[in-house]
């Protein structure tokens, strides 16, 4: 990454080399006079995520400093492990991070940002002009997707001094080796102590390489006198000795994911870039500097904020409440807007009437207090919200009540009603992808509360019209998602029921290099959705339809028609025991006809015959089988005597008879 930096700026190249000489000089005559001075850096975290698992809690980030202080300081409980001939030298660094609490504008602030981009899947040098605190204040520390291929990385203080080096300044960071808790874990949880130490000049025990393991690495040095030299290690052999003596393999510096120290000459090493001019590491931990960026004082108690589970439940459900108020809170005090009230931090809460609710929470530190409240934050459905059977072809103006639309990537845009095409009538519901430039957005379309409870079959009908970009021969060509989610529990868990990519089955017209509006009936797909499943017969059943762009084309939904099955209809109309089914003549033999009626749209009906072993004999396979009497015929003649067995598969439910052929 120091490279890429270089290459990109080879203006850089010379001022690097001068300002790391100069630092090297300087570390090498380092006197650490005052010895016993604590070293505190603020810190601010940037969250680069796409609303994924990038995004991580507050509390995952609070343990990523946690970690660092923790071996920093030589209060890391697995400091016992250091092996003897290398605990004489394990150092307190006296060096110290702390979070942010103002800004640079000198207001309150979390020392949290978190933005959204898709260059979290990147994380290369690009990440850093998305934003960056001025680094002469503040460590910048950008968590991400994707950290270029590595953990993580951060460039030494030479390579970023100067003007030109302060924009690449900081630690560029894996999500999932943050902190250890979260998406990280304990194994994982010292790549920011390990990145803070090339922050301040300390390199790789084997040296200033990325090549671990190298033999070559025994004719280099890390520049610290009492760190042995070493090719480098990749595993936890703390006997190892790879150039005549024993390694320290315990170092934080190590690639060995066993790292319990830091070495005495290594403090001396980090605590004389911090008291350099170069990068400006002298200036982050001056008095002033401290006082302005609030590392030093007291929790300032700024504002009160919260968050919950969820935002739409059904009636009785339950939410839990997060306290994100920000800093140093003792004392909440909740009111849900229903006439029930709390006082613990993170309370969970169930609403017994269907509305609208607004939630407000006050927070104090004792002397201070705070308030914040979010109009209609929670709403709570009927579980009979829409009557049944369900019909919604977007004919009116706005699209009504039964519906919520949720811009999940907070793009801006989504769905919307359109009249610019439509399969029954004059509009549809669309969203227009075209100009999306973001790759990954997610749309959806999420039904109110249906009660299911009586149901045996929940079936689901719906058109949409799409074509991707590109041609049929061009390997580049888009491949969008159309997926349609069931819940039987409003929403509090989503079961995918049906995929349709845009390389398949999503489109319905042939591939447009321009934007795409259907022109015509013949241009839409339809789709009938059978959901036999118990688990989804309950009195808060949700329906969701949701677009994952991947940078194509628009895509249009019309005439979705919910239906729920009871026993009694399915006696009437479906095909099993007690409704007509017949396979005639039987025995039979030149020709046998199956026959069976439908009432119900099926996505696809297959009628197979089997010999008695389970060997598959011959099938018959018709796609968007419309309701009514169906007759198969049976080229029996080609089989021999005996007994076989007759199934009609309708969208997987299988029934069967037995033929006799003589």
């Amino acid at each position: 990454m120091e490279q890429a930096f270089l290459n990109a700026h080879p203006e850089q190249r010379a001022i690097a080399e001068q300002a790391d000489a100069r630092l090297e000089w300087e570390t090498q005559n380092f006197e650490d006079s005052n010895r016993d001075e604590l070293i505190v850096i603020p810190v601010v975290f940037h969250v680069i995520h796409y609303n994924g698992p990038e995004n991580v809690s507050d509390e995952q980030l609070f343990s990523g400093i946690e970690v660092m202080n923790r071996d920093y300081r030589l209060l890391n409980d697995d400091s016992d492990d250091i092996i003897e001939e290398f605990e004489d030298i394990a150092a307190d660094t006296e060096i110290e991070f702390r979070l942010a609490q103002i800004d640079p504008q000198g207001n309150c602030h979390t020392g949290i940002n978190r933005l959204v981009s898709p260059l979290t899947y990147d994380g290369g040098g690009e990440i850093k002009d998305l934003i960056q605190w001025p680094r002469n204040s503040y460590l910048n520390i950008w968590v991400v997707e994707n950290a270029s291929g590595a953990a993580g990385y951060s460039l030494y203080p030479g390579s970023v001094n100067g003007a030109q080096g302060a924009g690449s300044d900081g630690i560029v960071v894996a999500h999932d080796y943050t902190g250890n808790i979260g998406t990280s874990n304990n194994y994982r949880s010292r790549t920011l102590t390990h990145e803070a130490g090339h922050w301040m000049n300390l390199r790789h025990l084997w040296g200033n390489s990325n090549s671990p393991g190298d033999p070559d690495n025994c004719d280099t040095d890390d520049q610290v006198a009492d760190t042995p030299t070493t090719s480098g290690w990749t595993s936890c052999n703390v006997n190892g000795s790879t150039c005549g003596s024993l390694d320290n393999v315990q170092n934080y510096m190590e690639y060995s994911y066993c790292g319990r120290m830091f070495s005495d000459g290594q403090r001396t090493r980090m605590r004389a870039a911090m008291n350099s001019s170069t990068a400006q590491r002298n200036q982050l931990w001056t008095p002033q500097n401290l006082e302005d960026t609030g590392v030093n004082l007291e929790p300032i108690l700024c504002e009160a904020r919260f968050g919950s589970t969820r935002q739409t439940i059904c009636v009785g459900d339950t939410i839990q409440f997060f306290d994100n108020s920000y800093h140093g809170v003792t004392n909440w005090e909740w009111s849900f807007g229903d006439g029930n009230a709390a006082s613990d931090e993170n309370p969970v809460h169930a609403f017994d009437l269907p509305g609208l609710y607004d939630v407000t929470l006050t927070v104090s530190n004792g002397t201070n207090e705070v308030t914040t409240t979010e109009i209609s934050y929670i709403q709570v459905l009927n579980s009979n919200g829409m009557t049944l059977p369900f019909t919604e072809n977007f004919e009116a103006e706005e699209l009504d009540e039964n519906w919520f639309m949720v811009d999940v990537s907070n793009d801006g845009d989504g769905w919307e009603i359109s009249s610019a095409a439509g399969y029954t009538g004059d509009q549809s519901l669309r969203i227009l992808n075209w100009s999306n430039d973001s790759e990954f957005n997610r749309d959806q379309l999420v039904s109110k509360s249906i009660d299911m409870s009586e149901a045996e079959l929940i079936q689901v009908t719906y058109k949409w019209a799409y074509s991707y970009k590109g041609n049929d021969e061009d390997e580049d060509a888009t491949d969008d998602r159309l997926k349609v989610y069931a819940s039987p529990d409003c929403g509090t868990t989503w079961s995918l029921r049906r995929m349709h990519r845009g390389l398949t089955d999503l489109p319905s017209a042939p591939p447009h290099p321009f934007l795409f509006t259907p022109n015509g009936q013949d241009e839409w797909n339809s789709y009938v959705l059978n959901i036999p499943y118990a688990q989804f017969y309950t009195e808060n059943f949700r329906l969701m339809f949701e677009f994952e762009s991947r940078l194509g084309n628009n895509i249009f939904l019309d005439d979705i028609n919910i239906t729920a099955y009871t026993t009694s209809d399915l006696l009437d109309m479906e095909l099993g025991e007690g409704v007509e089914f017949e396979v005639y003549p039987n025995p039979a033999r030149n020709q046998a006809t199956v026959s069976f009626s439908t009432r119900l749209q099926y996505s696809e009906m297959n009628v197979e015959l089997r010999d008695l072993t389970g060997r598959k004999l011959w099938s018959d396979l018709q796609l968007a089988v419309s309701p009514g009497r169906h007759q198969i015929d049976l080229p029996t003649a080609q089989w021999s005597a005996g007994t076989y067995l007759v199934s009609v598969i309708l969208d997987g439910r299988r029934f069967s008879k037995q033929l006799v052929i003589q």
